[in-house]
């Protein structure tokens, strides 16, 4: 366990309305910085290396979501930590980049896919989440613009930025839901019903407690 609180861990999505601050840092935070040059044998010449662009960067730790507090923790208020598990599995499931922001001496601010997340419990710390998280540096496709006068061509570079917006989420109310057990099941928290509820009046009306099946709920962060 990392109790340096000289800097911080975010990751954030869909255009940063959702972020998730790492509460415990990692012991070891590990950059892969590849190379895709080949080499080959030139008669006369022996072995040459040709250069080709480098592969992406890819960030790798591990930690986990605490059930309780303790000393040395990053954020005061906890968490659930199957809220935390269900926030990343939501990025990975939306097929967009994070946004990934390491403040301090490694200065990481990178957008990214989600490559490898795995996570289990361990007996003795019953609902603390262990966690392995693997990220790689994600680049929008840069468009060139050929422009051609005359006999001449000139190429002008468009500059893209990252989007990584997602479309709302929605549940479909079954038989037998009410919004304590949706939120529960969303936000590991059934007292989170009254967000559901806040959000979702022009649906419900006025009491949450009558929900029909059939009835769509958007889901806020």
């Amino acid at each position: 366990m990392n109790t340096n609180t000289s800097y911080q861990m975010w990751i954030t999505g869909n255009a940063e309305s959702e972020k998730l601050l790492i509460p415990v840092l990692p012991e070891k935070f590990t950059v892969s910085i590849g190379s895709k040059n080949t080499s080959v044998d030139v008669t006369g010449l022996g072995e040459i290396t040709i250069k080709q662009s480098r592969p992406a960067y890819q960030f790798s730790f591990s930690s986990f979501f605490p059930v309780n507090t303790f000393p040395g923790i990053e954020n005061i208020s906890i968490t659930p930590p199957s809220s935390c598990v269900e926030r990343i599995k939501g990025w990975i499931e939306s097929d967009k980049p994070v946004h990934v922001i390491i403040t301090g001496g490694i200065g990481v601010n990178e957008y990214c896919t989600i490559e490898k997340f795995n996570y289990y419990e361990e007996g003795g710390d019953v609902g603390t989440i262990h966690y392995d998280l693997t990220l790689k540096e994600y680049k929008e496709v840069t468009l060139r613009q050929v422009t051609v006068e005359g006999d001449t061509a000139s190429v002008q570079q468009t500059e893209t930025r990252v989007d990584n917006t997602t479309a709302p989420k929605t549940y479909t109310i079954k038989s037998g839901d009410c919004l304590w057990n949706i939120a529960k099941s969303i936000y590991g928290d059934g007292a989170d019903y009254t967000k559901l509820y806040e959000a979702n009046k022009d649906v419900v009306g006025d009491n949450p407690n009558k929900i029909y099946p059939g009835q769509v709920l958007s889901i806020p962060e």
